[in-house]
């Protein structure tokens, strides 16, 4: 099975941006483009900051649908991507396979709905008022909801969830 994770437009915040899918398609591999994740450091989720060194990435994405002005609205991405994750304060450390499906929907208000199916490393900020602030690693079926305030909800969540903040404090 193919996998995908979307991690750094969900645990760093960082706006996706896809190439237009029609240049793609016209290359037989029906719009899917390669996605690099990079690494990163997130803060504001557990008490110490979190990095994130990329170990394996094939991830693909594509562009489903944009809005009026040629933005993207839908994308979808796939691939194998495994990350080692850092606490900067102890160096403790864990390696997770976040690979899976996701599809990202993004609303005219600011807002987004993500779907995953298998693996991905949702971030969720201090003060978030929906759901326990964490770095999170979730493997099943579930979507996440972004509100145009920042505010992030795991509303279906038939997952399995490991905060990283426990697993390397």
């Amino acid at each position: 099975m193919r996998r995908v994770s979307t991690t750094i437009a969900v645990i760093a915040g960082i706006t996706l941006i896809a190439p237009a899918a029609g240049a793609a398609t016209e290359h037989g591999n029906d719009g899917w483009e390669p996605y690099r994740t990079q690494p990163f450091d997130s803060a504001g989720r557990c008490s110490f900051t979190v990095h994130g060194d990329i170990v394996r990435d094939e991830e693909e994405v594509r562009t489903v649908a944009t809005f009026p002005d040629g933005t993207p609205r839908i994308q979808e991405f796939r691939g194998p991507l495994v990350i080692r994750f850092t606490n900067t304060g102890n160096g403790a450390s864990a390696l997770r396979d976040v690979s899976g499906y996701g599809r990202l929907r993004k609303k005219k208000d600011g807002g987004s709905v993500w779907y995953f199916d298998g693996g991905a490393s949702v971030g969720i900020p201090i003060g978030n008022k929906a759901y326990p602030a964490g770095s999170y690693i979730l493997h099943g079926r579930f979507r996440l909801t972004i509100a145009p305030d920042g505010t992030r909800d795991l509303p279906h969540l038939h997952a399995d969830v490991e905060n990283l903040c426990a697993t390397l404090a």
